[in-house]
Order: structure tokens, then sequence, then C-alpha cells
């Protein structure tokens, strides 16, 4: 192998580490845990918001969090908790609109055992049966309950927001 071949090699070798170290998403309070050396229990998620189109931006970023999450901390258990408006998307009947994002969430559950709560005080107001939703999501009799659960196991809560980069490509 010549030295020019030898420089290219290596050359596309810190090219594609660099591009599996680089993150989609960034969070600032991920971002503390990832430089620090206190390893918490694990993280909570939660996601309060109103845009009709929430677990399109939402999934993806979760999934990478929890990649940045798992290098660091490959120990570390996390949950996500949804209870505003855009708990109402994980309903059976809306989930088509958002199919590629609940991909991610199914296989988040089921291979990656992240817990998906929703909030059952807000279905309930709105009459919705627990039954509506998806198979993957939990029905948590109180969204801010459950965080407060997960906060007394030692898990840190992290409020998830939409970037504001984000444009839908879906």
């Amino acid at each position: 192998m010549g030295i020019s071949h030898m420089i290219k090699f290596k050359a596309l070798i810190l090219l594609l580490l660099s591009s599996t170290l680089m993150a989609n998403y960034s969070n600032p309070y991920v971002n503390q845990l990832l430089e620090s050396d206190n390893e918490p229990e694990g993280v909570v998620f939660e996601l309060i918001e109103s845009d009709k189109k929430t677990w399109k931006w939402a999934a993806p970023m979760i999934k990478d969090l929890k990649i940045q999450l798992k290098e660091k901390y490959p120990n570390i258990e996390i949950a996500v908790v949804s209870h505003g408006r855009e708990q109402f998307q994980l309903l059976k009947s809306r989930v088509k609109s958002q199919q590629k994002a609940i991909a991610i969430l199914e296989g988040l559950v089921q291979q990656e055992n992240i817990d998906l709560h929703v909030c059952g005080a807000h279905s309930s107001w709105f009459g919705i049966n627990p039954d509506g939703y998806i198979d993957i999501v939990d029905v948590a009799v109180s969204g801010p309950a459950k965080i407060n659960d997960y906060i007394n196991l030692g898990y840190q809560p992290i409020q998830l927001h939409k970037p504001n980069n984000y444009s839908p490509s879906e």
C-alpha cells in the first residue's frame, strides 16, 4: 500500500469515526450528565407539547439522546412521560400520520427497554379509554406523579422541546 493510499485510508477511518460520534441532537441537561462522572440511576424524558406532529422530532431525539447516554453510562435506565396534547398522537386511531416516528418508539420500547407513559388523568378529561393507546404505551394514573416516582428512584428529569432548527422530513 503506497503512502497516498495509506493517507486516504486513515482519512476515511477518521471521517467514519467522527460521523458516528457526532450527535444529531443536543440537550443541555444531557450534556451536563455526559460531562459528569456521577451516573444517575436513570433519566426520565418529559414531553408537554401542543405540536401536532411532536413524535416526528421527539422520537428521533429520544433515540439519539439515549445513544449518547448509553455510550457513557451503559446501565442507565430511560423512561419517557408524555402528558401534553402530544400523548393523544399515540392513540391507535392517530398513529398513521407519524408512522416512522411510531416505528422508532416501538424499537425503543420493545428492543431498548425504554418505558413510555402517558397521563391517564389527561386522557380522562377527554373521555379517552386507556385501551385506545397503542400497545407500547403504559397509561399512568398521572403523568406528573409518574415523573415524581422516577425522581424518587434516582432518575434525572429532562424536559424535551422541539429544536429551533427542526424541519419535518416525513
